[in-house]
């Protein structure tokens, strides 16, 4: 085969960590298995940590991915797929707001990494080229996700009256067992974007108990006369016992920020259930930051719903000129529906983005495994480049990024076949964007806090509902007996 009929994308990866695969299938770049036989693309990816490249096609050019490890603090390949949590703070106008999320800022981990592959394949020849993240012409997705972990009826309807207009924007998650007897608010979330947020308001550690909470969470919203879709898991806590739950019981998405925070979707271990991540701080940690009582807590409250509202405009801004989902949520028990004037100031702010889908997680999961069928390849002719999709999923408007450096041209993918010239493009700066970052909070942990992690203690379950099938029940059920 001659050198100048391999495509230049798609890449071909030949062995390489599951950690890139997973980062190059957000980004949007095309890649192939490399298959015996066959020439698919100009560059291969292999690791040399892993052993030699296989031998090469006429033309092909091996590019070793094991030299991006270096500077590091750790393998950058590994700690993409890392699935623990810790407690983290934020400094947010003079306030401290903390909760327990994703050890690993995933979309620093990504953006770095793939820059440095971007370079390395840029310098051989090759060019970086991505189907974007959203449907052509947005450059961004607004979604608010609201938490029922509770019934307040006053909350609840003032949260829903001051979604009026957008729910198009909106996605619930329904904690069954707190809404089990309230027909009337039930009856007000038919007809938007429903999911489960389990039965009991807890993520269990084992397979077999969120197997039973999430199916009869699924099962009671049945009854109730919703068939939801999606999940998120109560606390934002994630762990393998909770994705086999999902995987058995055939759940689309599902969202928990003790996975991912601030990132674009993937699917965990290579399964089915799309992971989508949201912005982990909502109005209930501003609100928490305040102390005391009386007169003076309640002005104190005034502001830092006021310092929240600047907070998420300002997030959103920075979210949207840096073309990432603006993904909130928050819980309207004595948070959005007491203040409902942080989520008029979400949807505002959005109302100036000239080019921001408004969607609902559910058809965000559909647009995202629509992308994900996108075959896309790549030569060049002479001055210009070809883009040829081989594949392309109905509905759905395409785009793609052509990047240089951290500048890049937007087009649409109009047909089968694009030829575009580099010089005739418009760029745009894409400089990651700034933002309040995350500081883990790595304190000792006593006695106590070990006991309570090993037993997985919480006091949702009643206590005639926990099973003695193994130590750690009987010790919780034991000990919820004793503090009863």
């Amino acid at each position: 085969m001659a050198d100048s009929l391999l495509p230049l994308l798609p890449l071909v990866l030949d062995n390489v960590p599951p950690g890139l695969v997973r980062a190059l299938q957000q980004q949007g770049i095309p890649f192939r298995r490399r298959a015996a036989g066959a020439a698919e693309g100009r560059f291969v990816l292999f690791d040399s940590r892993s052993g030699p490249c296989r031998p090469l096609s006429y033309g092909q050019v091996a590019l070793d991915v094991h030299p991006l490890r270096a500077g590091w603090d750790q393998d950058p390949f590994q700690t993409l797929l890392d699935e623990r949590s810790a407690r983290h703070r934020w400094q947010i106008a003079g306030l401290t707001v903390t909760e327990e999320i994703a050890r690993v800022d995933r979309r620093a981990v990504r953006q770095k990494l793939l820059a440095q592959l971007s370079a390395e394949i840029e310098q051989a020849g090759g060019i970086w080229l991505s189907v974007a993240a959203f449907p052509f012409p947005y450059r961004s997705a607004l979604n608010f996700r609201i938490d029922y972990d509770q019934y307040e009826p006053a909350d609840f309807d003032a949260t829903l009256d001051t979604l009026a207009g957008n729910e198009h924007a909106t996605s619930h998650f329904v904690n069954a067992a707190a809404y089990l007897p309230h027909d009337d608010a039930i009856r007000r979330l038919r007809g938007l974007d429903v999911g489960s947020h389990g039965f009991r308001h807890h993520t269990y550690l084992t397979e077999a108990e969120n197997l039973t909470n999430i199916r009869r969470g699924i099962e009671t919203l049945g009854v109730l006369g919703i068939e939801p879709s999606g999940f998120a898991a109560p606390h934002g806590r994630f762990n393998r016992g909770l994705l086999s739950a999902l995987e058995q019981l055939h759940v689309g998405h599902s969202s928990e920020f003790g996975l991912a925070y601030d990132e674009l979707p993937f699917f965990p271990h290579d399964g089915e259930v799309l992971q989508i991540p949201v912005h982990p701080v909502c109005l209930d940690l501003f609100l928490e930051a305040v102390r005391g009582d009386g007169p003076r807590r309640q002005a104190a409250v005034q502001q830092v719903v006021r310092t929240a509202i600047d907070y998420f405009r300002e997030t959103a801004r920075a979210k949207y000129r840096a073309g990432e989902p603006v993904f909130f949520y928050g819980h309207p028990t004595g948070g959005l529906g007491t203040y409902p004037q942080v989520l008029r100031s979400v949807f505002d702010t959005a109302d100036s983005f000239a080019a921001i889908w408004k969607t609902t997680l559910s058809k965000f999961a559909a647009w995202w495994r629509a992308r994900a069928e996108v075959r896309l390849s790549i030569v060049r002719q002479q001055d210009t480049f070809v883009v040829t999709a081989n594949q392309r999923p109905t509905g759905y408007r395409l785009g793609i990024e052509y990047w240089r450096g951290r500048h890049v041209a937007r087009m649409p993918l109009e047909g089968r076949v694009v030829q575009f010239s580099p010089s005739a493009l418009a760029y745009e700066n894409s400089a990651p964007r700034a933002d309040v970052r995350p500081v883990r909070v790595d304190g000792p942990e006593g006695l106590r806090g070990r006991i309570r992690r090993w037993i997985d203690w919480e006091r949702e379950t009643p206590v005639e509902e926990i099973e003695t099938n193994n130590w750690r029940n009987w010790a919780k059920r034991t000990l919820r007996r004793l503090r009863q």
